[in-house]
């Protein structure tokens, strides 16, 4: 039986290798650029707050006054996908995304593979 110790210490140890990853390096770079970019940041805070909006509305109403914050959203989402910066971004998130995604599928079918008694064979390549 597996001590939990050295469970969490193995988990932490994937944590720090997904931290290191490619992936989340291009993550990070790209969140910085994004950051920096003076024309990116208002918009960005302009979203959240129409988004809060939003979702404090629809809460407790509906109506067309939501329609046109949707509108509005959907505008702010279409100039902030403008930005190169804004789309490297997405990108990195999503490879993020499938590599924790793909982690995430190996743990669950080798858990899987112990509980039905199925040797599961090691992954041999870098996946993604």
């Amino acid at each position: 039986m597996t001590d939990h110790n050295e469970l969490w210490g193995q988990a932490y140890e994937l944590g720090s290798l997904i931290a290191e990853s490619p992936e989340v390096d291009a993550y990070k770079k790209a969140k910085d650029l994004m950051e920096e970019h003076p024309e990116i940041q208002p918009l960005l805070r302009k979203l959240r707050e129409m988004q809060t909006e939003y979702d404090r509305l629809k809460e407790y109403s509906q109506g067309p006054h939501l329609k046109g914050l949707e509108e509005s959203i959907s505008r702010t989402i279409e100039e902030l996908d403008g930005f190169p910066e804004v789309v490297s971004f997405k990108e990195a998130c999503a490879k993020v995304d499938d590599l924790l995604q793909s982690v995430t599928t190996v743990l669950a079918n080798c858990i899987t593979g112990k509980v039905n008694g199925v040797p599961m064979p090691k992954p041999t390549g870098g996946g993604g």
